[in-house]
Parts: C-alpha cells; structure tokens; sequence
C-alpha cells in the first residue's frame, strides 16, 4: 500500500539577460505560458532591468495542502516597468493525469487566493506545470513587489487521491519579462523536497495472551513537513479474532468497530481517529491504543500494521495516497504460558521504533 516514487534529475537554475544591438536569445520554458526565443535588437537604455527572488519552500508534503511562498521582483532600472512574471513546477513522470499539483497566487485586489490555470508541458525527466500570473506588475524605478504564493502537490481530487504514483521532488522554475518586447530579464529555480507523515507504533508488548489482558501501546504519526494534511484515515490493522480500543482525553476507552476491504485474506483495519482526521504543520499526534485477542486466537506470530490514507475513496476502505510505517509482531501465547504475567497482568514490553509525541487530538 506504499506509493510508489520515481527520481527525476533536477534542473539548475539559469539567468538569462543580454541586451545589445543585436539577437537577443529567451529560453523557452513551457507550451503555452512559455518565455519564447524572441529575436529583437535594442538599445541598451530601453532593455529592462530586474532582479528576481523566489523563497520557496525546502519541502511540501505529498497529498498535503498547499504551502506558501514569496517571489520578490526588484526594478533595478531608471524608469517605471510593467513585468510579467511565469511559475513552473517541473516535476517529471508519477504524477495522477489531472489534479496532481496546485500552484495559487494571492489576488492583490481582495486579499483571496486564487488558482493559476497551468499546462501541462514537457515528456520525461522535464515534463512539468506552469502558468504566467494573469496580471502585470507595474514597478517603480528602483522599488521591490513582492508577490505571495503557494504550491501543492493534492495527488487528485479530494476523496479521489492517488493509490501509486509520486515523485521525491519537483524543481520550482520561475522567469520574469518586462517590458513591451517581452525580453527575458531573470530566471531562478530552487528544489523542493515531497515527503510523507509517518506513522509507526511505540512500545509494543513482545506478547499477549488469548483470551487475556488487552496490550497497550502509542499509534503516533510525524508530520515534519509545513503542510497541513485533511482527510486523513489513520489507520490500524489488526488480525481478525483482536478488539482495539483508544483512550479518550477524558480517560475513557471506546471499541473501534473493524472494516474489511472485501478482499479475501487481507486483516481489517480501524480508524483511529475517524475517517476524515487532519494532521497539522509540523506536528506529532499520539494515539494510545490497547488491543485484546479473543480465546479463538490462533497461537504464535501476528502483526499489526499503521499506515495512512490521505483523500481515501468513500466508497472503497484504504484507498488514497498511502504512507505506511514498520509496524510490531506481537506472540499470541496461551494463559498460564511461562513469561506472561507481568505489571497488572500486562506481557514484558518489547520497544518498537516509534516517537513519543502529544496525545491525540492536541
């Protein structure tokens, strides 16, 4: 259930900029809202002068929401220029054919955001998205716009997210033009990482017993990344003779009723925090668990597995871009078996890759 990445070389950055009497060479960028080859001859005086910055993000988080940014645009000639400026995210093959990445620009007029509409250019390693924002910048002689941003890579649609696919980076590629002729006057790029919350569980009891005491345990997923995260199934999988419950903030425990994918063999699974939870930016949740197996229980080795489910289908269970920790094998053994009795009852803890973090719903 892990989405599937594929690695794509990154592009550098390049500036372009020559003004003279005589061929003035633009790099083509992209179909469409592309900066083309435009032969011109000009004066040195009537080429624009402009500087671009772009403070992108180092990561976003695949399936996450989007993540804000500023490109700064700097008139660094003698007179008033209109500049347009030209977003492109290159992020090669793995990627859904529709909905698969987002890039927003603030509205200067309302204060909202608003949606670029981007095409599709390039095969390969340099296919990628882009857009020209729809207004031009009218910039004072020697004064700065900044310009707010965001991008995202949503997987689809909401509750219609990716099963496969991916891609560890994209190169966010921008240029700037000013002036009646178009002339190409900075380009600059910067990679950005895409990276996935991590489930694990923590301290997982080596063993439990049939038709004993329940097993208690941390269900704790990491997101490192400044993504926000919606429609988040957190998901544990169980084998099918053992009941899970989760502490609630007031101490309490409630059962979680188990879902079947309907495919034969596989183990239910429970939500453990509902079928549409949300994650926030760099934040760790911690759930804590307890799990019984019922005297049917089968002796010996069963696992239990944690993985996530972002924008699952509503009508297929487990279905969604999909992130998977490591997860535990736990020992079913039969009551009275040597090694089980422990504190209150509770098996011999066995520790399990995990990180602690705050309690659910924090």
């Amino acid at each position: 259930m892990r989405t599937t990445i594929s690695g794509r070389r990154n592009r550098s950055s390049r500036t372009v900029a020559r003004a003279a009497a005589a061929t003035v060479l633009v790099t083509a960028v992209a179909g469409g809202s592309a900066l083309l080859s435009a032969p011109a001859a000009f004066a040195a005086d009537d080429v624009p002068r402009v500087k671009l910055k772009l403070d992108a993000p180092a990561v976003i988080g695949s399936a996450g929401q989007p993540v804000e940014f500023t490109e700064t645009v700097t008139n660094t000639g003698s007179k008033e220029t209109n500049y347009r400026l030209y977003v492109h995210a290159i992020t090669g093959e793995g990627l859904p054919a529709s909905d698969a990445i987002v890039i927003d620009y603030r509205d200067p007029a309302g204060g909202g955001w608003k949606s670029l509409k981007l095409s599709r250019f390039g095969e390969g390693r340099g296919a990628g998205y882009g857009a020209e924002l729809p207004k031009a910048l009218a910039i004072p002689a020697h004064r700065s716009v900044a310009v707010k941003l965001r991008i995202g890579l949503p997987m689809g649609r909401p509750h219609a997210g990716a099963t496969n696919g991916g891609i560890p980076s994209l190169v966010l590629d921008s240029g700037v033009a000013g002036g009646a002729h178009g002339v190409p006057a900075d380009r600059v790029s910067k990679t950005i990482k895409v990276q996935s919350p991590s489930p694990s569980v923590s301290r997982v009891p080596a063993t439990a017993v049939a038709g004993g005491a329940p097993i208690e345990f941390d269900a704790v997923v990491k997101n490192s990344t400044p993504s926000n995260y919606v429609n988040v199934g957190n998901v544990l999988f169980v084998d099918p003779h053992a009941t899970v419950q989760v502490r609630k903030p007031n101490g309490t425990w409630t059962t979680l009723k188990k879902v079947y994918d309907g495919i034969p063999g596989d183990n239910p699974g429970v939500y453990l925090q509902g079928r549409d939870s949300s994650l926030r930016a760099n934040s760790t949740t911690t759930v804590r668990v307890r799990v019984s197996y019922d005297t049917t229980t089968p002796l010996g080795q069963t696992k239990l597995g944690q993985c996530l489910f972002v924008n699952e289908s509503p009508t297929t269970p487990f279905r969604g871009t999909t992130s998977c920790g490591a997860g535990a094998t736990v020992q079913i053994v039969a009551p009275g078996a040597k090694g089980t009795k422990g504190t209150n009852g509770q098996p011999p803890v066995k520790t399990v890759p995990g990180t602690k973090g705050s309690t659910a719903g924090k």
